[in-house]
């Protein structure tokens, strides 16, 4: 089998390291060495590793900043190509280059493209050739380049049209090469403006230590004929190209594979058709089935694939590769992300039905693997189609052993938010488990929430003990399920009612940790002002210790509790106000979000006929 792999790696690039970029490179010059790459002498280096340090500090205005990188872009004159091929200037010229004026944005572009194919193998000038390219982007994204008015903007341009059509003219070599495939797919990301996962834009090493707390950088995106004229061109001759049935095999190009897929996906259909087409009926059809699975590049294609297919493809391919299969696949750790690939794609219920019987009877197997992540896809594929949702909540009981007696079902949300079973929970005495929340339990919990008829969870949260329920709130993940109660459709106000009752006593408890203060805010959000009102005196008996908490020191000053207190009915006018704000706004929104299928129009209509 295969394990989880890289979507085209960049072994020798540069990688997010736990200690600080300027910890390292110090470290580095210790020891006379000076990065690796192209060589350059110590006091260089050092120079730039000082620009670094000036970088992270602030500047009194935005002039001393501008003059500061006019000054660092003068001592690069000469010897630009020396630096950004090696590992620690390029990395600061990456930081460097999005604050330069376009004199200098210009003449550096200028010299990347007369020396294109060095640039785009090379370990660390590529990194730097494809930041250009995002920040020419950006600039004729946010301006006209072809009015004539704004000469850098239309360089901006021009320039990024000729080093995609180098990228392109040059797949045949590039699609293979550890560092120019990432040049390919940074041009295929620019020239259709697809924003593209993540994982497939790093590399293996890079993924590794991705931080993924921060947010994705979106793709700007500029419509031009010349950028879909060459799109469509690229996309004509990669669907007819014979070498496709060997770079399949290799994890750099099947990288590139994808990214074709994705950006014709939007762009091109019809091409898009012509090359799934080609690699479903000619190169995936030509390989026995062990073989796919146990080739990571393989499999990462066989998933896009799923994702863009239209039905008969995706037919096609389940019937082949996954019909009969999906127990031992969803077991296993490394291929259970084709399973959610799978049933993220699948549109047709009989189909979903036909998926969901193979896989729903062996829940606990598959949580015993740890592999719940494609119980909470087969959950959030039974929200999204619609369908099957009781049969999954009885699966998921089973499971959890408190489908039988009856009684057990209102232990549903403590068992599968901590994901242990009736048995384990239920221990007597000191053997008992600590409230402690698994992420993938937390959203399966919240999908549950969301489901069409979700009343015996909202009764198994409305029947936890007040200490549970509290702990539950209080939990990193368990937060969560409290934004799922109070914005799910169908629970109704009446259960918001009851479970802001049952946590009355509970608020400064809640108030003074840090997620419980951040389930007691989507409490607030949504309470009426008679409710926020006992909410805020309930606070304010412990005004002093609230005050001495830090997070109890924020929810005092967010609920205005010192208005409260002094001027009660000043406090009530302006919480009426914002109470009426945010119910037009969410007049205003909920249509438009619910828009088209399954808008809440098209849900009353289905409710009539299932009543008449």
């Amino acid at each position: 089998m295969a394990s989880r792999f890289s979507r085209g790696g960049r072994g020798g690039g540069r990688v997010k390291k736990k200690h600080s970029f300027l910890t390292k490179a110090r470290k580095y010059a210790s020891k006379g060495l000076y990065g690796r790459g192209k060589n350059i002498d110590e006091e260089t280096y050092n120079y730039f590793v000082r620009v670094m340090e000036r970088l992270k500090d602030e500047f009194e205005d935005e002039e001393e900043k501008e003059m500061f990188v006019v000054n660092v872009f003068e001592q690069t004159k000469g010897k630009e190509m020396d630096l950004i091929c090696n590992q620690v200037v390029s990395k600061i010229m990456e930081k460097l280059l999005p604050l330069a004026n376009s004199e200098n944005l210009k003449h550096f572009a200028d010299l990347m493209l007369n020396d294109m194919r060095i640039i785009c193998t090379d370990p660390y000038a590529s990194h730097v050739l494809e930041k250009v390219m995002r920040i020419c982007l950006e600039t004729i994204s946010k301006t006209n380049p072809t009015d004539g008015k704004d000469e850098h903007s239309a360089f901006c341009l021009k320039w990024l049209s000729s080093v995609s059509r180098y990228a392109f003219n040059n797949v045949e070599e590039f699609i293979s090469d550890i560092y120019a495939s990432h040049i390919l797919r940074t041009s295929l990301q620019c020239l259709s403006g697809i924003e593209l996962d993540t994982l497939l834009m790093k590399s293996y090493r890079s993924r590794r230590h991705l931080d993924h707390t921060e947010a994705s950088s979106s793709i700007p995106k500029y419509e031009s004929e010349e950028f879909v004229t060459m799109l469509r061109d690229f996309g004509e001759r990669f669907a007819s190209w014979p070498q496709l049935h060997d770079m399949v095999l290799s994890q750099d190009s099947s990288a590139v594979i994808q990214t074709v897929l994705f950006c014709l996906h939007k762009t091109a259909p019809d091409l898009c058709k012509k090359l799934l087409d080609f690699i479903v009926k000619e190169i995936l059809s030509a390989m026995q089935v062990d073989d796919i699975f146990s080739s990571a590049a393989i499999v990462h294609t066989l998933e896009t694939c799923l994702t863009v297919s239209d039905e008969e493809i995706f037919q096609q391919l389940y019937q082949t590769y996954f019909k009969g299969r999906l127990k031992t696949l969803a077991e296993n750790f490394d291929l259970k992300f084709s399973v959610l690939k799978l049933l993220e794609a699948v549109k047709d219920k009989e189909l979903f039905t036909e998926i969901f019987e193979e896989l729903a009877p062996f829940m606990e197997d598959i949580f015993a693997a740890g592999c719940g992540t494609v119980v909470l896809g087969l959950a959030n594929a039974c929200k999204r189609l619609s369908t099957l949702q009781a049969k999954f909540l009885q699966h998921l009981m089973e499971t959890f052993h408190c489908f039988t007696p009856e009684t057990r079902q209102m232990k549903i949300v403590p068992l599968v938010s901590r994901l242990i079973t009736y048995e384990v929970a239920e221990q007597p005495g000191d053997d008992k488990p600590s409230f402690n929340c698994h992420i993938i339990g937390s959203q399966i919990v919240q999908t549950l929430l969301h489901f069409g008829k979700p009343i015996k969870i909202v009764q198994s949260l409305l029947e936890m003990e007040t200490s549970q329920l509290r702990d539950l709130l209080s939990d990193t993940f368990g937060s969560r399920i409290m934004d799922a109660f109070f914005s799910a459709e169908f629970v109704g106000e009446k259960s918001h009612d009851k479970l802001i009752q049952k946590l009355q006593g509970s608020f400064y408890s809640l108030a003074t940790t840090k997620f419980g203060s951040r389930s007691l805010d989507s409490v607030w959000r949504s309470s009426p002002v008679k409710t926020r009102i006992a909410i805020g005196e309930e606070l304010l008996q412990k005004e002093t210790a609230l005050q001495g908490n830090y997070f109890g020191r924020i929810i005092f000053e967010n609920y205005a509790l010192p208005l409260l207190k002094r001027q009660k009915s000043d406090w009530k006018t302006i919480q009426d106000k914002e109470s009426k704000k945010r119910k037009l706004f969410a007049d205003i929104v909920d249509p438009l979000a619910d828009g088209g299928e399954g808008s809440n129009s098209d849900r009353v209509k289905k409710k009539k006929k299932a009543k008449a």
